[in-house]
């Protein structure tokens, strides 16, 4: 959306499509509340840069960091412009909190969260008569020229069932992360990794895949309110909630307030020495809080309302019960690699937020992801129009040959002979590979079981895959299209894990459990073996 406030504001005519209802679908509407900015006295971009780069485990290409540091606070106020609310106090001044790994307080605080910037950047979308938001859409192929250039894309419009082409003379994709390929995740359903599958069809490098963040404390039982995300941050903070984390055996195991990394590590330590608790986890408990009961329940209020007023209307009051909570996939830092202004390796292709890679290295900190979608959906709106600007209308061509391997494709997932699998069947499968595999703690061995396992599901279950169904809402259909992206996307991941013989940041490794001495990115592009390449480096900070 901010790509292509950006891009309209440039003078361009932008189409918005969204694989579901734009504004209620995907993943920033599930976002939390956090947008990382400067804004109290004393505190610097040299240091939310240096913080960064240390919190990312020295991973994060620093020219991308410091483009993040650098217009954050630009992008807070556009959004302000737009109607969407930080938390204040009554002076006026942003009331940010800390969160770990920030030198000093600079988590502004959204109302709302992300549906809350998501409303705003709407009523600002609705404001620019060139853009066309086009929801319920799949795109299937990016369309390019001769010289590679985009000209275009095939996608199935999901309210009539209908395969269609769109010309374009450039082509940002902001699909977001990866997550559904592991079967313990809190993203949306629709985090597939679809637009970067997309890049790597057209000839993009990818980078450091292998790097998915896992959230600490994702609820695991009850069941009821299994997958429900509660801020370690908040809980342990003692000027906050006051909780702790306690084992199976009911035991404190942390100390501090850790990064996200560091956290898993020490909960996935008390589960593998057999002291998680009963469903395989760890509790969180504020019924111990060191707060009083009344200054708690204000606590909630204030930091945690949504979990905690849903908590209760499911039977679970924070203050009285422990809840068991383990890690699951939450953020994906790998993806497509791009350069300052959002450029990819193909010319034509922009990239932004969560499918770009090489910007949160192997930790990503609270609060940079909602800013990154900012900074960089407004650079990959600007470049995408000085591209677009600078070419003559696409040719028909190429749209003509695309459309029909679209059909042909279309024709072939509903008409299946002899034995069949189901998509969700196949997901399911290949959801519980990667998780046993490639999950919180990964090995040579089981990395190269799960290339095995996944080729097989290639191979064999991906040709005998049908789609039944047709006309408007194709769920099945649609289901198809996704996993026949996510299983050789899931192929690439084993790939780079197995690449990179260190441990760093979530990454880790139980056969190289130490890091090299210099941080390297793995890159893949297709008819290459994966490559290490150099960090960029910029020297500045403290």
């Amino acid at each position: 959306m901010r790509a292509a406030i950006e891009a309209a504001r440039e003078g361009c005519r932008v189409v918005v499509m969204n694989k579901g209802p734009i504004g209620r679908s995907g993943t920033t509407p599930m976002a939390m509340e956090s947008f990382q900015s400067v804004c109290i006295p004393g505190d610097s971009e040299d240091l939310h840069f240096q913080d960064t780069v240390e919190g990312g485990r020295y991973l994060g290409d620093e020219n991308l960091i410091a483009v993040l540091v650098r217009e954050a606070g630009q992008r807070a106020k556009d959004l302000e412009s737009y109607g969407v609310h930080f938390k204040r106090k009554e002076d006026g001044t942003f009331d940010p909190m800390h969160h770990p790994g920030q030198t000093l307080p600079r988590t502004l605080f959204i109302q709302g969260g992300g549906f809350g910037m998501m409303a705003g950047l709407i009523r600002e979308v609705r404001k620019h008569p060139a853009i066309h938001p086009l929801s319920d859409v799949f795109t299937i192929s990016l369309i390019q020229d001769r010289e590679g250039v985009p000209c275009g894309a095939t996608f199935l419009d999901l309210k009539d069932g209908r395969l269609k082409t769109i010309q374009s003379q450039a082509v940002i994709l902001a699909t977001g992360g990866y997550e559904e390929l592991w079967s313990f995740n809190d993203a949306s359903v629709t985090a597939c990794g679809d637009g970067i599958f997309l890049a790597w069809e057209a000839g993009a490098e990818l980078i450091d895949l292998e790097m998915l963040q896992f959230y600490p404390t994702i609820v695991i039982h009850p069941p009821a309110i299994r997958g429900t995300l509660f801020q370690y941050e908040l809980i342990v903070d003692p000027e906050v909630l006051g909780g702790r984390l306690l084992n199976g055996k009911g035991d404190p195991f942390l100390e501090g307030i850790p990064l996200r990394d560091a956290v898993t590590k020490a909960i996935w330590k008390e589960i593998q020495a057999g002291r998680g608790t009963e469903h395989g986890g760890v509790f969180i408990d504020l019924t111990h809080s060191s707060k009083t009961r009344p200054d708690l329940t204000e606590a909630l209020e204030k930091w945690q309302p949504n979990q905690f007023h849903y908590l209760k209307d499911m039977g679970f009051d924070l203050r009285d019960v422990r809840i068991e909570v383990a890690p699951h996939g939450h953020f994906t830092m790998g993806g497509i690699a791009v350069d300052e202004w959002s450029r990819t390796t193909v010319p034509g292709f922009f990239a932004a937020g969560e499918v770009a890679g090489n910007l949160h290295g192997a930790n990503r900190i609270s609060g940079n992801a909602l800013a990154e979608t900012q900074v960089f959906g407004a650079k990959a709106g600007s470049s995408a129009a000085a591209f677009a600007k600078g070419r003559g209308i696409p040719g028909t061509k190429e749209l003509l040959l695309e459309m029909k391997r679209a059909e042909t494709l279309l024709d072939r997932l509903g008409r299946r002979p002899g034995r069949l699998f189901r998509p969700s069947q196949v997901r399911k499968r290949m959801q519980e590979i990667m998780w046993r595999r490639c999950g919180v703690e990964r090995e040579a061995e089981g990395l190269r079981r799960g290339m095995a396992e996944m080729a097989i599901i290639e191979k064999e279950d991906l040709p005998a895959m049908s789609a039944a169904g047709s006309g408007a809402y194709p769920q099945e259909l649609l289901d198809a299209l996704e996993v026949r992206m996510m299983v050789p996307l899931c192929r690439l991941v084993l790939q780079s894990a197995l690449f990179r013989e260190e441990s760093r940041g979530h990454h880790m490794r139980a056969d190289y459990p130490l890091s090299h001495s210099t941080a390297k990115h793995v890159v893949l592009a297709r008819g290459k073996e994966p490559w290490a390449r150099e960090v960029k480096r910029v020297g500045r900070g403290r």
